[in-house]
């Protein structure tokens, strides 16, 4: 054998010894993340669904664990306490646990516009806020889900100069028995689940909209710990590029998105879970910027209302209750 030979061959070995040196190697052990819903499972969800069953989380190399809120389950104590890594969370609830001193930040709004209307009976003469006084209006508590509920009265109210011990405070009911009964006059729904459930029902409504009297808040929060998001922030990027590209997919292709959904909703009506979506996809993709952007100027609208009924007691500065570096990195050259 030649000594050209020789090392050609020995060039040879050495290339099959590196790649199976590589192949070899164990498959990484993906990052574990408990993402915390808001509520039960249901289209609200969609696009974290389609993140999962799109391979999008896969895909970052990431496994992601649902668990889903509701009825008495404090959203924010899940995430400061670690049962949760990231969460979905009212922005009001972040303004407040953080003028509180908890660490706690947002990294994304998936939903834009807040869903959260009052409604009354079409024949009660309830039409407008100045209305309320008087009646007995159910709304949420701070330790809820509802949170938003309770915030946007609040605000709302004070916002008009109207005088709130003039109206009847009831507990909010998710099954709005009450209202049904003519117990309750006002009962706040999201436009994307409750108000959707009466509709359903042949209910006639009056519509009664924050937004129409000045109240603009976003909804559906993603948020996590400071010390989470300082340990972890590949981590961070990885999930909410995987959501952020589940949410495209699921605006882009809703039916697809409805029956991705149909896997995980408690309620297992495609007509209920389609309804939601058409609900829905308006405070997601609100043809500004992009899904889940977050501007200053909404943030410090909100933190000023809720200082001016007194929710937030302490100064502080609103920047800290959010982060737009992952996003911007996510976005490059897209926003300003």
């Amino acid at each position: 054998m030649s000594g050209t030979t020789r090392i050609l061959s020995a060039c040879i070995l050495f290339a099959i010894f590196l790649f199976s040196c590589e192949t070899s190697q164990p498959p990484k052990v993906p990052d574990a993340v408990t993402l915390q819903l808001k509520w039960v499972h249901q289209a609200q969800f969609a696009g974290f669904y389609m993140a999962q069953e799109k391979g999008y989380y896969a895909g970052e190399n990431l496994s992601v664990t649902f668990l889903e809120g509701g009825p008495g389950i404090d959203l924010a104590k899940s995430i400061l306490s670690g049962k949760a890594q990231i969460g979905i969370v009212a922005p009001e609830n972040i303004l407040i646990q953080r003028n509180q001193g908890k660490p706690l930040t947002a990294i994304a709004s998936i939903y834009r516009r807040s869903a959260v209307v009052f409604v009354s009976l079409a024949d009660s003469g309830i039409v407008r806020p100045s209305d309320f006084i008087g009646k007995t209006v159910a709304t949420g508590d701070i330790s809820s889900a509802a949170l938003d509920f309770e915030l946007q009265l609040h605000a709302l109210m004070k916002h008009l100069g109207i005088d709130i011990s003039l109206v009847r405070i009831t507990p909010y009911d998710s099954g709005y028995t009450a209202f049904y009964k003519g117990e309750i006059d006002v009962t706040p729904v999201y436009s994307t689940g409750g108000l959707i459930k009466m509709r359903q029902k042949g209910l006639k409504l009056n519509l009664i909209w924050p937004s129409d009297y000045g109240i603009h808040f976003y909804s559906d929060t993603l948020v996590a710990t400071d010390s989470f998001i300082e340990q972890h922030p590949d981590l961070v990027i990885r999930f909410l590029r995987a959501t952020l590209n589940g949410w495209q997919d699921a605006v882009e292709d809703y039916p697809k998105a409805v029956e991705v959904t149909m896997k995980y909703a408690r309620i297992s009506d495609p007509v209920l879970q389609t309804a939601m979506m058409d609900a829905m996809l308006p405070l997601v993709h609100t043809g500004e910027d992009v899904i889940g952007w977050m501007k200053p100027e909404i943030w410090q609208e909100m933190a000023e209302l809720m200082a001016k009924q007194g929710l937030l007691t302490a100064p502080f500065d609103v920047n800290q209750a959010y982060t737009l570096r992952f996003l911007k990195e996510i976005h490059k050259g897209k926003v300003r």
